[in-house]
């Protein structure tokens, strides 16, 4: 009787240090999809003010490449729900094709994104030129930021599990580490946040412009 009630607290202990452990980087990602939300919003309303009080940009073309981009961008947000299922499921090699999915994804959107700014330049569109025109530069280029820093912890998962994917004995032991799950767990909520992001973005743009 003892030995079972020790074990339930050996469990519940191990189960506290887990939840210690984990809750500062839950913490921080929270904290900073907070700031970027305020950020970007900030920069939204204001280009949202400077539209309202200014005469409409004249023979702009919206860059179709960003409406290419917009799909790629939602296709990287359900591979990477993938990944999620596949991690619980200890699935390695379907695990590494949705996480390889949405890095393919995701550089094909920076291609759109690079692209769409050629657009802009190619019809005399320029960063130091009209101001509502800079806010798109700014506002997409601070988006851009952010999905480059998602795809370098993008590229460290994928080589993560590429290196372990032929290994059963390192295999076992990523599936059984409750903090890769974590890992995952949180760079998929900051994908999201990226990709519902972008969307607002998109959206915001096409409607005004």
């Amino acid at each position: 009787m003892s030995q079972g009630k020790t074990g339930k607290e050996t469990n519940a202990t191990s189960l506290l240090i887990f939840k210690e452990r984990t809750s500062p980087y839950r913490t921080f990602m929270f904290y900073a999809l907070v700031g970027s939300s305020i950020l970007f919003m900030s920069m939204v309303i204001m280009f949202m003010v400077w539209i309202t009080h200014n005469e409409p940009i004249e023979n702009f073309h919206f860059p179709k490449t960003f409406i290419l981009g917009t799909l790629l961008l939602l296709f990287s947000s359900y591979t990477t729900t993938l990944s999620q299922h596949y991690y619980k499921e200890d699935s390695g090699k379907y695990l590494l094709l949705s996480l390889s999915s949405t890095l393919i994804f995701s550089l094909a959107f920076v291609m759109c994104q690079v692209l769409g700014w050629k657009s802009l330049f190619d019809q005399g569109f320029y960063l130091n030129g009209d101001a509502g025109i800079a806010f798109v530069y700014v506002i997409t280029g601070l988006h851009f930021i952010h999905v480059s820093v998602g795809m370098i912890y993008l590229l460290y998962l994928n080589l993560k599990v590429f290196d372990l994917i032929n290994d059963p004995v390192r295999s076992l032991l990523y599936f059984s580490n409750q903090f890769e799950g974590i890992r995952l767990d949180l760079f998929a909520t900051y994908w999201h946040f990226i990709d519902g992001l972008w969307l607002f973005l998109f959206l915001t743009f096409l409607f005004i412009l």
